[in-house]
């Protein structure tokens, strides 16, 4: 019998290790939902492209075209961006400003037109 119980503890340590193991890495995996809203100065909904650039080392860009003033980035990771509107026909934007998106969950972005 002692030997099946220790066969059982054994058993229950090693899945839990495995869990412990397991368990940061799915939580430093997850990455931030950015809720992109684009306004006029007045507080209407205006659309553009809203495109992330990452201001530190290399990496991903990431972009949304607004529809009806707001839309939707998945799975950003943490970091510092500089944030760029661009609108159909203009050439000259409103300045670009650096955003800090954090580690996971959802932020909302609020871009102006100018």
């Amino acid at each position: 019998m002692p030997a099946r119980r220790n066969s059982r503890f054994l058993s229950a340590s090693l899945l839990a290790l495995l869990v412990g193991l397991a368990l940061p890495i799915s939580v430093a995996l997850a990455e931030a939902l950015v809720i992109v809203e684009v306004a006029t100065p007045s507080g209407e909904p205006a659309n553009g492209t809203v495109t992330l650039v990452p201001k530190i080392g290399e990496g991903e860009t990431f972009s949304c075209v607004t529809e009806e003033g707001s839309c939707r980035i998945a799975d950003v990771p943490g970091g510092l961006y500089t944030a760029t509107l661009t609108q159909d026909g203009d050439d000259e934007g409103p300045e670009p400003h650096t955003v800090m998106i954090p580690p996971s969950g959802r932020v909302t972005l609020h871009v102006a037109t100018e």
